[in-house]
């Protein structure tokens, strides 16, 4: 009889591993996946008196930035920056002209974060007064839809690559382990080149597409300096890095289908496999979550469950379609049926982990494109394990009148698999639901609430600092509805917690310029806090505005 490729092992062995390692990347904190804004200098929508030399942005990781994108644009229409912005670690500094006039200035970026997406953005300031909001025209930050397009279906087959590689791979060594002779050798190699070519075309297409993709130009308008910062980065070492690996798989790949069972036969696959599945996270979300070696073994785990999965159902489905071998088929069913067991294991804990890290809340889940398709990776992936549970179930009755049944299944499996290809291909490049969420809001910084308050006598801003539970500083710019700065005649504010019986306390202002106070402010505890403003603008004309402030 031939012998199992699985030596036996107890399911609660298998639970505990796949418990243990689920559990550890649950007590990761949500990742911060894509750069987002932490602080700007001048603050955003900030009148200042003087002109600034500089301009700064802060962000919440490391940056690179894209010259040609990035600028200041001044109320005339001209470039207010005296050369191209800089990035050190991950704070953006751009570096004024002198005698700038007054007016509203508009400070546009595109950096490039630590994951190797692009970050696109701007906000605006003024000096003196405000004015209408420059024309970004010549500093236009969107990706093309045809390169967007190319990155997500290059990524996609990258996937099938994969799959081809490693799925009849799997089998193959599995042939070796057991003496079979089904599969045979030349089927599964065939479709490991397949797999090998596939797997070096996308990776230097994926090269050059991530060129026009990070410096936000047209697939032909990138320049010198575009090619060399991707080359530099994340993306392009990893790019790379599986364009070596794919030149030492293919003799291995020919060998493999020549030598005699050994321990060589099954270490150096097995290294080339895992080398190859790293080449994907280390490229993407995993490398800047708050546990990358935690995230890093999550999305390995992941592809090459996912690769040896679905690349064992194409074999498969190759074969059962020749009815020439129905026989090998049919003694290699019950032995599939254990290793997908395995894998679909592994392939659910580490998926639920990754979308634990990267969704982050139920609201996340609910109201970002992130988190739909999550959704609709998980409903997907309850189709796949419905099939595999009739196939199973089909298998250990070792019937041969069900092996059409179990064509079907293998078919319905395969086809569904293709679908999550695709689904993994988009989520890829779509902002982790974690960093969406909160950027979605009027808390855009981190540690700032801002907000503009408006009313038909004036328009208020109100920024509050660092709004949290403890001490706090406000900040109050009065603005006539056009803009130009306010004086009051009286100011008034207060601040309670309704919803958990506080009532309003009053709030001493200071007034720092005619259109502007400050006040310090002490949060005692987290909930909804209620701030309201009364503003007097002359003997006759008063109005309240409020708003609420959700401190964590």
């Amino acid at each position: 009889m031939p012998r199992n490729v699985l030596r036996p092992v107890r399911l609660p062995t298998v639970l505990a591993v796949l418990g243990g390692l689920f559990l550890a990347l649950l007590a990761a904190s949500p990742a911060q996946a894509h750069a987002t804004v932490v602080a700007t200098t001048p603050a955003i929508d900030e009148i200042v008196a003087d002109a600034p030399q500089q301009v700064t942005v802060e962000f919440s990781e490391p940056v690179s930035v894209v010259a040609a994108e990035t600028g200041v644009i001044g109320p005339d229409g001209r470039r207010a920056d005296a050369e191209p912005a800089t990035s050190d670690g991950n704070v953006l500094t751009y570096v004024l002209t002198g005698d700038l006039p007054e007016g509203t200035y508009l400070v546009s970026y595109r950096v490039i974060s630590a994951d190797g997406h692009p970050v696109p953005g701007g906000f605006t300031f003024s000096i003196g007064k405000r004015s209408a909001a420059p024309d970004s025209a010549d500093l236009a930050n969107d990706v093309d839809p045809l390169v967007n397009i190319l990155v997500v279906v290059n990524r996609f087959l990258s996937y099938a690559g994969l799959v081809l590689l490693l799925g009849p791979g799997l089998l193959m060594v599995a042939a070796r382990l057991r003496n079979g002779e089904f599969p045979p050798i030349r089927g599964p190699r065939r479709l490991m080149t397949a797999g090998l070519g596939l797997l070096a075309a996308t990776a230097a297409l994926g090269l050059y597409l991530h060129v026009p993709y990070t410096a936000g130009s047209s697939l032909f308008g990138f320049t010198g300096p575009d090619v060399a910062m991707v080359v530099e980065s994340r993306f392009g070492i990893a790019a790379m890095l599986r364009l070596l690996i794919v030149a030492a798989a293919i003799p291995v790949v020919k060998w493999l289908s020549r030598a005699a069972d050994g321990p060589a036969t099954r270490l150096v696959p097995a290294v080339l496999a895992v080398a190859l599945a790293v080449t994907w996270p280390m490229s993407g979300h995993a490398t800047t979550s708050p546990a990358p070696p935690l995230t890093m073994v999550s999305d390995t785990v992941h592809v090459l469950a996912m690769g040896m999965w679905l690349g064992g159902l194409v074999t498969l489905a190759v074969y059962l379609v020749r009815r020439s071998h129905t026989r090998g088929v049919r003694e290699l069913l019950p032995e599939w049926s254990r290793w997908a067991t395995w894998l679909v294991a592994a392939l659910a804990v580490a998926g639920l982990a990754q979308a634990l890290i990267e969704v982050g809340s139920v609201d996340a889940l609910l109201e970002t494109r992130y988190g739909q398709l999550v959704i609709a990776k998980i409903v997907l992936f309850g189709v796949v394990l419905l099939a595999a549970f009739f196939a199973r179930r089909a298998v250990l009755r070792s019937d041969g009148s069900l092996l059409s049944l179990i064509r079907r299944v293998i078919g319905v499996e395969l086809a569904v698999g293709v679908i999550l290809l695709g689904v993994s291909a988009v989520l890829v490049q779509t902002v982790p639901a974690s960093v969406a969420v909160n950027d979605a809001g009027d808390q855009v910084q981190a540690d700032r609430y801002s907000v503009e308050l408006t009313d038909k006598l004036f328009t208020l801003r109100f920024e509050l600092e660092p709004a949290a539970i403890g001490d706090n500083t406000a900040h109050l710019y009065l603005y006539t509805p056009q803009g130009e700065p306010l004086e009051a005649v009286e100011w008034s504010a207060s601040y309670g917690q309704p919803d958990s019986g506080i009532a309003p306390v009053g709030i001493g202002l200071a007034l720092l310029s005619p259109n502007h106070v400050q006040a310090d402010v002490a949060l005692p505890s987290a909930g909804n806090w209620e701030f309201t403003f009364t503003i007097r603008i002359s003997e006759l004309e008063r109005s309240t505005v409020s708003t609420v402030v959700t401190v964590g």
